[in-house]
This record gives structure tokens, sequence and C-alpha cells, in this order.
């Protein structure tokens, strides 16, 4: 059961099974941008995506219509990603920049779930 992911794109398509909101790191990228999606791949409009470093909420914005998002200017280093939605469980994951660039050729595709599996206990 897939309970939180990511999909990289239009390189070759990834997921990550998440059990208990814990993901494992993304590759490295470039640019910080995508598409927030539900289980059934509509789009999350008006969702909160986050970059975190070291506990500090750096830059926060919300999905457009189309569940579209990006974050421009950010420089090489190592950040936490997190996104959520009212209802939905909310997506965390290690992030690396490494040379930086204006331009996104590798969108994420994040899908959001509206519960943790059983076998998380209470959150």
């Amino acid at each position: 059961m897939i309970m939180a992911g990511f999909l990289l794109l239009p390189t070759r398509a990834l997921w990550a099974q998440g059990f208990c909101n814990k993901e494992p790191p993304l590759k490295p990228v470039r640019c910080v941008c995508g598409k927030l999606i539900d289980q059934s791949g509509a789009p999350i409009s008006d969702a909160t995506v986050k970059v975190i470093q070291d506990g500090k909420d750096l830059v926060s914005v919300k999905t457009a219509g189309d569940g579209k998002f990006i974050f421009a200017g950010l420089k090489s280093g190592s950040y936490e990603l997190n996104a959520g939605a009212m209802g939905l469980v909310m997506f965390q994951s290690p992030l690396a920049v490494a040379n930086p660039a204006k331009k996104c050729k590798r969108r994420l595709a994040i899908v959001l779930v509206t519960s943790y599996p059983h076998n998380c206990g209470s959150m």
C-alpha cells in the first residue's frame, strides 16, 4: 500500500513508498517544483508546500488550481520538503539541492493520501 509518495518527472518514474509518514530521501535536484495529487491522480489545489532547513521554515507556497508549485532561488544544500492539505496525511521528505537551476526540468509528483496504515498507531 502506498501511503505517500513522489514521482520524478519526466525522467525515469520512481515511487517512494512511505509508511507512517516517513519517506526515503529524494535524489538531489537542481530546482524544487512539481505537483500535488491525490490517490486518484487529481490535482490538489490550495495546499501548502514548505521548504525547511535546520528546523526553520524558509519558504512556503500554496499550490495553484492545477496542483503545481515551484520554489525559485534555493541555494545548494540540505532541506526538508513538507506538503499538506486539509484532511490528507502530511508528506515529509529530506531533500538535497545541488547546482541550482532557474528552470525545472525534473518535476516532483507528490501523492497525498487520506490516512496512515493501521500499523502506525494513533497519531
